[in-house]
């Protein structure tokens, strides 16, 4: 999908791929992102861990009132609030969606140290990432991408950790399940105190089970939002206090109000809101991710 900026000849794209099968557990999709102008600053909401390849352009992402220079390769932990960036074009970006299953296998340290953080990538997985964003930039296609993409995971699997598939099936049902996810029901599931699972939940997934719940059925709010003619207020329904709670939680991990968010969203946002309506193998919640 491409959008062309008003009064512009020049447009920005965002185009999602599927891993290949065996890679599906660890990783949710890759994406190209291109904006063919000479500065973009956007908001990104809240979302999953990535792998970023800078391949053209270079900026910085703002991380409440932390600045940090994008790496040409870019490890972002995963985000419990919208992130702001400001780039300069043209811009070409590949990126590696990882589930929190695939960050705990791959990069086997604690989400939480990372979330909402960004640093090189190299230093963490070494110079085979170097290899493939030089590759990556010498690719005639998006397919020579995808496939060096596919090669990187897997390059990175004899070294990984084992993936916590048990424990991310039942937190992802969890998540995904309900609209407003019970803490108690989660702690239920895992068979674990609250204790334990405040602590698992760090480690895998970046944030405690209340902030999880919270993160998660805003953004459920926020793709209903974007791909229905639901009026806001109705896509928020029961499961938050009242309307000022919602509108909170939404700015949070959005960036945006529910009424900017419905009615004049930034091009970025309008491009990620496609991902909830990908064809194929695309896990449940890295679609409303």
């Amino acid at each position: 999908m491409r959008i062309r900026l008003p009064g512009a000849a020049t447009s920005i794209g965002l185009r999602y791929f599927e891993p290949a099968p065996d890679l599906a557990a660890l990783v949710s999709s890759y994406y190209l992102f291109r904006a063919d102008v000479t500065r973009v600053a956007d908001v990104m909401r809240a979302d999953l861990g990535q792998i970023r390849f800078m391949l053209r352009g270079c900026g910085h992402y703002m991380f409440g009132d932390q600045i940090v220079e994008t790496p040409e390769v870019c490890l972002l932990g995963p985000s419990n609030a919208a992130t702001r960036f400001d780039v300069a074009g043209p811009l070409l970006v590949f990126g590696i969606g990882l589930h929190p299953a695939g960050w705990a296998a791959l990069v086997r340290e604690d989400a939480s140290l990372h979330a909402d953080r960004a640093g090189n990538a190299v230093g963490r997985f070494g110079p085979l990432l170097e290899d493939a964003l030089d590759a990556m930039r010498s690719a005639p296609d998006t397919q020579a991408m995808v496939s060096i993409a596919d090669v990187v995971i897997r390059a990175l699997t004899p070294q990984a950790a084992e993936a916590p598939f048990d424990l991310t099936r039942i937190t992802d049902a969890w998540l995904t399940g309900a609209t407003d996810p019970s803490v108690d029901a989660l702690v239920a599931s895992l068979g674990v105190s609250a204790r334990q699972a405040e602590r698992l939940t760090k480690r895998i997934y970046g944030a405690p089970p209340k902030l999880l719940a919270r993160k998660y059925r805003t953004l459920r709010a926020a793709s209903l939002i974007g791909t229905s003619e639901l009026h806001w207020s109705e896509a928020a329904g029961d499961a938050f206090f009242d309307q000022s709670h919602f509108i909170r939680d939404f700015k949070r991990f959005t960036g945006l109000t529910p009424t900017l968010f419905q009615n004049d969203p930034p091009p970025v946002t309008r491009l990620t809101l496609q991902r909830r309506g990908i064809t194929g193998n695309i896990a449940p919640l890295a679609r409303i991710s």
